[in-house]
C-alpha cells in the first residue's frame, strides 16, 4: 500500500505577507491561505506552484546556513531561471548539469533560505528524481 503522496517542505521567514509576495511576485507561485496569530497577523502560509507546494512560517530564526532547504523540480530550468533573473532574484548559482542526471540552479529567498530549482534530465525509474 502506498502511503505518501505529497510533501510540502516548511520555510523559516521573518515575515509570512512579504516572503508569500516573493514566492508569488517573483517565482511565479500561487496563494493557497493565510493562517493569522491572536493579533491578526500572518504566521503561516501556502504556496503552490503545479505540484509544489511550500510552507513558509513566520520564525525569529531564519536562513539555512549556506546548505539547501528545499529542491524543486521544474519542467523547464531555462524559463525558471529566465522568470527569477527577470524579477531581481539573488541567483547565488546559474544553471549547472549535474552528475547525478539534472541540471539546477540555486536561489536564496529573502530570509537566506537556499533553494534549489532543476529539471531531471533522465526522467523516469532511473532519473535522480525518481
Amino acid at each position: 500500500m502506498i502511503q505518501g503522496y505529497r510533501s510540502m517542505p516548511i520555510l523559516s521567514v521573518r515575515d509570512v505577507e512579504k516572503s508569500t509576495d516573493f514566492f508569488t511576485d517573483t517565482l511565479g507561485f500561487s496563494l493557497a491561505g493565510f493562517w493569522k496569530d491572536d493579533a491578526n497577523k500572518p504566521r503561516f502560509a501556502i504556496v503552490v506552484m503545479d505540484g509544489i507546494t511550500v510552507g513558509l512560517q513566520r520564525a525569529k530564526t531564519t536562513g539555512s546556513d549556506g546548505q539547501w532547504a528545499a529542491y524543486f523540480y521544474v519542467a523547464d530550468i531555462e524559463a525558471f531561471a529566465t522568470q527569477a533573473a527577470g524579477n531581481n532574484v539573488k541567483i547565488n548559482q546559474e544553471i549547472v548539469a549535474q552528475p547525478y542526471g539534472c541540471r539546477d540552479m540555486e536561489i536564496e529567498d529573502l530570509d537566506g533560505n537556499i533553494l534549489c530549482f532543476g529539471q531531471d534530465m533522465l526522467p523516469g525509474k532511473n532519473g535522480p528524481g525518481l
